[in-house]
Parts: structure tokens; sequence; C-alpha cells
């Protein structure tokens, strides 16, 4: 026998996206269920670099890490190019943090304030009635076969999109994602045999040979322990990252010298623009499995924050108007796109030309000048490269550009096309309407784009 259970909103998923979601709406008066199919020991349990910039609280609210949450601050970030020959180093504030603990403190909160938290309950399915959104089944630890009916049902499952994939085809919101749009990653924490310098500096290692299409990371967590990983590009057939780390990361001093592995895991993360729509009838997707992440590195905890935090403002005003449709629905996907997913759209285009550079590329391009620290912080943040190639002054450009002239017409290129999708997500459709022909215009802008760089 079904047991049933009817909410205003149903959270399935309690990682960043859903949790942080979950926080914002304790205090909406709206009958709230959050579904988790972790024990609390298991809650945030995705592997990754544990990152996260300080201004993604800052811009959603959201409580800083402290107590037994927060591993460490963060003053910065050092990228350094695939040989050692350079070193930029990029400052701001964050923190590295224990996702566990700091998941845990968001869903107590919520719980507190009225969400019923449903924790080791398994979402297997979305229950559509006449062609509409309802509900979801699952079952909990005891087996039973349970049904949460919601006005609106949230999907936060993550890269798996749990949800999101089962729905109609024909809906917009049921979006494939490319496997080369992906990064699949490993990553241990270990416990050193020596303490680390500046530890209050991340390390992120450009390295084509050692993670192809991707990156490897060293963040201290203190001064004798690191979270070290790989990502590398999905689709490629590149060798799986747990191989990589054993036979190229255990080359490098600081990796080798270690005392224990604290904790070894892997996932896929996706590495591009959000997904078309983040809304349709009755349905949101946020998170992973909305694609809210920086398509460069693929970090979307603060990406996941800025989602739910958009997504909470949007239920709030479909309650106030009694309306749950895509139309009803829609102004999160505006949203999104002006605080961030616009710069995310450009960071898109600048991750498939990262992809398709050579280490010697890299090297002689950091080397002699093309970015500096500040233009790479830059280029994070508002999705526009800029460079010292200036555009403005090709001559100049070209001189220090003598050992890799075809790099400079490339770059030109990128951040030509940069700009070109920001004004093109800057007319993202004010209605449902309007997505099919917009997302026509995307498609063709990538494959112009990709046939003028040398992209598959």
């Amino acid at each position: 026998m079904t047991k049933e259970f009817n909410y205003d909103v149903v959270i399935v998923g309690l990682g960043p996206a859903g949790a942080s979601l979950a926080y914002f709406l304790r205090k909406s008066g709206l009958k709230v269920a959050g579904i988790e199919m972790n024990g609390a020991e298991g809650v945030w349990g995705k592997p990754c670099g544990d990152a996260i910039g300080k201004h993604h609280f800052d811009e959603t609210g959201l409580p800083y890490p402290s107590g037994d949450a927060l591993k460490q601050k963060i003053e910065g970030i050092d990228i350094i190019s695939p040989y050692g020959g350079v070193k930029l180093r990029v400052n701001g504030e964050g923190f590295m943090i224990d996702r566990n603990k700091y998941g845990l403190f968001l869903i107590n909160e919520s719980a507190k304030a009225g969400i019923d938290v449903y924790l080791k309950t398994r979402v297997l399915s979305p229950k559509l009635e006449s062609g509409k959104l309802v509900g979801v089944r699952a079952k909990n630890e005891a087996g039973d076969d349970l049904l949460f009916r919601g006005k609106i049902i949230v999907d936060a499952t993550g890269n798996s999109g749990l949800l999101r994939r089962q729905l109609p085809q024909s809906w917009p919101a049921n979006e494939p994602l490319d496997p080369k749009d992906s990064n699949i990653a490993y990553r241990e924490i270990r416990e050193l045999n020596y303490d680390i310098d500046e530890p209050t500096y991340l390390r992120i290692y450009v390295n084509q040979e050692v993670s192809p299409g991707g990156y490897w990371w060293y963040f201290p967590e203190g001064r004798s322990s690191a979270n070290i990983g790989l990502g590398v590009q999905g689709g490629m057939g590149y060798p799986a990252p747990n191989v990589i780390f054993k036979q190229r990361l255990e080359t490098f001093d600081e990796v080798r010298n270690y005392a224990k592995v604290i904790n070894a895991a892997g996932s896929k993360v996706p590495t591009r623009r959000q997904a078309n729509t983040l809304v349709w009838d009755n349905f949101i997707g946020i998170g992973d499995n909305g694609y809210n992440v920086n398509p460069v590195h693929g970090g979307g905890m603060g990406y996941a924050f800025v989602a739910a935090f958009h997504a909470s403002r949007t239920i709030i005003n479909a309650f106030s108007a009694n309306d749950f449709s895509a139309k009803a629905l829609w102004d999160l996907n505006i949203n999104y796109i002006k605080s961030i997913g616009k710069r995310q759209a450009s960071l898109d285009i600048f991750r498939i030309f990262l992809q398709r550079l050579s280490n010697d590329d890299i090297e002689y391009g950091l080397k002699h000048g093309i970015m500096n620290a500040d233009q790479v912080y830059e280029t994070s943040v508002s999705g526009e490269l800029k460079a010292n190639l200036g555009l403005l002054d090709k001559v100049s450009v070209a001189l220090r550009m003598l050992g890799r002239p075809s790099l400079l017409p490339k770059l030109a290129t990128v951040a030509t096309y940069m700009k070109r999708v920001q004004q093109l997500y800057d007319a993202y459709p004010t209605s449902p309407e309007g997505l099919d022909v917009w997302v026509s215009s995307v498609k063709a802008l990538y494959s112009e784009y990709k046939a003028k760089i040398g992209a598959d």
C-alpha cells in the first residue's frame, strides 16, 4: 500500500542546491519536503575540491562556514603552468569546508524551522497524471512505497538528473548532457608527512599530459593535510582519473609524501553553460542537474547556492500568484542568467578553447604575459577575455607571439565569441514561447565557434 504525503514544494536531493533551497524557504510559510537518499553521514557526499569563494555567501545570504564545518580560510589561488615556469597568484577570500558538516547545518536549521526532512529515502521516478507533474514516487529505508505530491517539484539530484531525465522527451527541461561537456574527477584527502607552505593558498596545476582536458589541484586543509585530485574531460577515451592519479600525480613529491589516505572518491561533474531552461510546468531543476557550474573548473557549490537563492524567490512568487506553469516560473531563468548564467556561458566558450591548447601553448602564453593574475580574475568574474591582447594593439601582441603565431588569431576569436554568447544570453526569451528559436541560435553560435577554432 502506498503512503501519500501532500506538500506545496517537494525538493528531491539535499546536496548544495537542495539544502540551500530548503534553508531559503524555511521561513516562507510553505509546506516543504526535503528528500535525501543518504543518511546524515552521507549528506553532501559528492567528492570535490571542497573550496568555495566567500562572495557566494555574500551574494546569497547563506551563513559563512564556522566551527567544525570550516577546515581552512583561503586567501587566494596559485595557477601553475605545465612546466612550472609560471605561477599566477589570484587573490580572493574563500573557505575550505567540511561538506558534510556544512550541509547538515543547513538541513538541521531548515528542519528546526518546519521543513520536513526525509533521510534514507530514495526517489524512484516522477509522478505524472494526465501529462502533468504532480509528485514523485519513493521508497524509504523500511521498503515502504511513498508518494510525495507537490505543486512544485524540484530536482536537485546532482549530475544524475534523476527526475529531469525521466520527464517526457518533448519537455525542454529534459536536456541530456554531452559527455564531452563533463569532467570525470577523482580526489583523495591525505594526511601528509610534511608541513605545507602557505596553506591559505590553493594550487591549480594546468597540465594536459597529467590531466587532459582538465587540471589537477592541491588544496590545503591546514598545515598537514590536503585535498588532492584531478579532473579529465569526459567522452574522449582518456584513462580513468584514479588510474592517472596513481600513475602521474604520485610522481610529484607533494603528493607521494603522505602518512595516510583519509578519504578517496570520484564523480562526474558537468562543465558547460546552464541548461537551456531550469524550469517547466510544476518543475525546477537546479545544481549540477541544471548544469549550474563554473565550466572552466567544474566547481558547483557556489553556482548551486545562487540557483537555489533565485529558485526560492521564484517559488514564493508562484505561490503568491497561485500559478505553477513554466511561464510563471520563467523568471528563475532570467534572474539566474543576469546574476551568473551569462558569465557561465561565456566561460564555457573559454573552456572549449582551453581544452584545445597544448602544454607548450599554455606555458608560452603565460610566460610571455598574454594573461596575468588580474586578468585571470577579471575573466572569471566578468566572463570577458581581455588579457593583454587588447585587441587594439595586435602588432605589439604579434611580436610577443612570434613563437606561437597560430595562437593569436584563436585568442581573438575566443574573445569575440565570449562577447557574442553574452549578447545572446542578454536576449534570452522572456517567456517559454521564444525558447526554441533562442536554442537554435545558441546551437548555431557554438557550431560556428567550434569550426573556427578546430574543436570537435
